[in-house]
């Protein structure tokens, strides 16, 4: 008898092993987090997932502390998300958005976004009139404390906001056309606000600015600001002119998460989804 065929059943096992452990339901490798409909999610995702949540949740702010987060949670978190994001490119495939377009292929986030388009374009957007009810029914909402309509800048560098701040002094360049420019185009920003809303560092010099004085430059975590108050508003109601797109868009994206979440569960009906939570405790 040849060698071959006296080590054929050991190469037979061999062969069929994976199909065998399929078959009586072991565990896949450690490096699998989840599979849908076969497709792994792998551990090393998540872990890569885990690592952008904590770059971007987790910067420090003075006066705020940031609790760390339980890991198993935030890995379990991280797990929805990516599982959630293969179901949208799935749903892409179904309705062929996948297909190149003009010779280009989308990449992975155009396809999730054109997949959150088509699952709530069919949500309508809230009347006048149910804004007018939310805003009689939610009074408490809004009445607010004292707030300042004022501009806003965000620079990267300190000492491109110090010369931006003398240009501004010296009456060369308007707050308006300095966000123009910093925005590529757009107008700068212009809102009213409460202490409350702004970081701790520019909450703090708000009672010493004046109207129409630019502030001194102000680090934070997100680069470094300059401020301009144009009026100090007093405590009070918001009136509902000024609230109504506030309380429309309020109300139109309540429609559309609560119109995701309920694709979400039916998608998640027709795909076999399986979590390996034993995989997650270390991550």
């Amino acid at each position: 008898m040849s060698v071959f065929f006296r080590h054929f059943p050991r190469l037979l096992l061999l062969l069929w092993f994976p199909t065998l452990a399929m078959l009586v339901g072991c565990t896949p490798g450690r490096e699998t987090a989840a599979t849908i409909d076969g497709e792994i999610i792998t551990r090393s995702e998540v872990a890569e997932r885990l690592k952008s949540y904590h770059a971007e949740n987790l910067l420090p702010e003075e006066g705020v502390v940031s609790p760390q987060p339980d890991a198993f949670i935030s890995a379990r978190t991280a797990l929805e998300q990516l599982i959630n994001e293969r179901l949208l490119l799935l749903e892409a495939k179904r309705l062929g958005l996948d297909k190149p377009l003009a010779g280009k292929r989308r990449d992975k986030n155009q396809l999730i976004r054109l997949s959150l388009i088509r699952i709530g374009r069919d949500v309508v957007y809230p009347t006048l009139k149910e804004a007018e009810n939310y805003y009689e029914q939610h009074q408490e909402e809004f009445t607010v404390k004292p707030r300042y309509l004022l501009e806003h800048l965000l620079l990267d560098s300190e000492n491109a906001a110090w010369e931006l701040k003398e240009q501004l002094e010296a009456g060369s360049l308007t707050m308006a056309e300095a966000g123009t420019r910093l925005n590529h185009g757009a107008p700068g920003d212009k809102r009213p606000v409460s202490a409350e809303e702004l970081p701790p560092r520019l909450a703090k010099i708000l009672p010493s600015l004046q109207p129409g004085e630019i502030s001194p430059v102000i680090a934070s975590t997100y680069g470094y600001h300059l401020i301009r108050i144009e009026k100090k508003l007093p405590a009070g109601k918001i009136p509902f002119a000024e609230a109504e797109n506030q309380i429309k868009d309020k109300l139109y994206a309540a429609r559309l998460q609560e119109n995701y979440h309920s694709w979400l569960s039916q998608c998640r009906e027709q795909h076999t989804i399986k979590i390996y939570h034993q995989h997650l405790t270390d991550l």
